[in-house]
């Protein structure tokens, strides 16, 4: 017969010797045995709960919920962290049977995983600080940068190259792209490498005016009366540069008219009957598709293709992410000089800034920079300075993803589940206040937090 390896004393020393907490319960979950390190993992006294049921614990507030009862209740392992006495603790409770199958008891580990999560908070207040370091020297650099264009995106390089290239012909440009993209910039970028750029560049915005005034704007007036001379944009523009902006909104007729005046290089005043030669460069832009509205009869053909000598197509600011983060600080420079600041931006509110799809292109970005300098408290911008339109579209931000192959379908997700859990983080309250919001257990918000790193405010 085989002697038992360990009497109960022993044995129970043993349990006590454990680096682990070891709590022991009946099939009803009544606490049989409680070892050391439980009572200093969980703040209780092994006389205050041997003998009593875990429910107890619960119900006043000691264990938020019970992973004894839960294994009962599922009849198998079950895994938790908890946050019990103020330490966060990885818990697994395992049901035991007897010959029939019907649980006997349930022997729940433990472990304190409190200095595990301050090292590993640490390591990532460590990372943090580099990249705040990172991030102070890249926008020490840009404080000594001034750039009209900026162009990190591969498509940007090509056409500032297209740009270097066409500048010194006459030939006419026609600039394609959605509404503050950055046409007018382009536009003047061509003048300004150009050889006329001692010439005049002037604009005229064809949605802006009644066709009355563009009329007379672009071709000036004249009235027969001393003084009565209106100078037409093609005058005041000789030998240099006309920039039409918008020039989709000009009518049929005023476009047969556009189309004469390049053609010939001559025009004569509305009410005149002198024909004055031009010597300008002509650059249209449109947010439209100039090919489509020649297919449906509402632009001229002729003109189409006159101004179509040198297509250049700028896309959108959400496709040429490489550009975002310089532009950031372009424009931070620009408007800390122009208020006398010395502005600087958080990590973690760059990357809000940088995530965003800004619909509103260059001239958004633009508009939100200087809103961020000239509203925010203190000399850094932080995340709680970044307006709710940004923060928001970052759980919106999945319809606006590249599905480039970068990221695999569980990392999106989980940057989704994180950010929506920061999201819910900012709004304010506790972890209940929270849990009621996404409809979830606090528990699970919890849990969530520590698979994140997320640290609760």
């Amino acid at each position: 017969m085989t002697e038992k390896l360990f009497t109960r004393e022993e044995f129970e020393s043993l349990i006590d010797s454990s680096y682990d907490g070891i709590h022991i319960t009946d099939a009803e979950g009544v606490t049989l045995f409680y070892n050391k390190a439980c009572e200093e993992i969980e703040g209780i006294r092994r006389e205050d709960i041997i003998g009593k049921n875990v429910q107890h614990f619960v119900d006043t507030g000691v264990y938020p919920e019970s992973i004894t009862l839960a294994a009962i209740a599922k009849k198998k392992r079950v895994n938790m962290f908890q946050n019990i006495n103020g330490k966060l603790v990885m818990a697994s409770a395992t049901p035991f049977f007897d010959g029939e199958g019907r649980i006997k008891g349930v022997v729940v580990n433990s472990r304190d995983i409190t200095s595990l999560n301050n090292l590993r908070d640490e390591l990532e207040e460590a990372k943090h600080l580099s990249k705040n370091y990172h991030m102070e020297l890249e926008q020490m650099k840009y404080r000594e940068i001034d750039s009209a264009v900026i162009a990190r995106d591969a498509t940007m390089e090509k056409i500032l190259q297209l740009v270097m290239r066409v500048a010194s012909v006459k030939s006419s440009v026609l600039i394609q792209g959605e509404p503050g993209a950055g046409k007018g910039v382009i536009a003047r970028l061509i003048h300004s490498y150009s050889p006329v750029k001692d010439k005049p560049f002037m604009k005229l915005d064809c949605g802006a005016i009644t066709e009355t005034l563009l009329e007379a704007e672009l071709f000036g007036r004249e009235d027969g009366t001393p003084g009565g001379v209106r100078k037409a944009l093609f005058e005041l523009a000789d030998g240099g540069t006309l920039f039409l902006d918008d020039v989709d909104e000009l009518s049929l007729s005023l476009q047969s008219k556009l189309l004469a005046a390049i053609q010939a290089e001559k025009f004569t005043r509305t009410g005149g009957d002198e024909e004055i030669p031009i010597d300008v460069r002509v650059i249209a832009a449109t947010n439209k598709d100039l090919e489509a509205l020649v297919k449906g009869k509402q632009f001229r053909e002729e003109l189409y293709y006159r101004l179509n000598i040198i297509p250049i197509d700028i896309p959108p600011l959400r496709k040429r992410r490489d550009d975002i983060y310089p532009l950031i600080m372009q424009n931070l420079k620009k408007v800390n000089e122009k208020y006398g600041l010395d502005k600087r931006i958080d990590p973690r509110a760059m990357d809000a800034l940088i995530g965003y799809h800004w619909p509103g292109n260059v001239r958004e970005l633009e508009n939100i920079v200087e809103r961020l300098v000239v509203t925010s408290p203190e000399s850094v911008i932080d995340y709680v300075d970044i307006p709710f339109e940004i923060k928001n579209s970052q759980v919106d931000s999945l319809a606006f993803m590249e599905m480039d192959g970068t990221q695999s379908l569980a990392d999106i997700v989980a940057n989704f589940e994180k950010q929506v859990l920061m999201n819910a983080m900012e709004a304010g309250g506790d972890v209940a206040d929270m849990a009621k919001k996404l409809k979830v257990d606090p528990t699970t918000i919890r849990r969530k937090f520590h698979k994140y790193g997320i640290k609760f405010k």
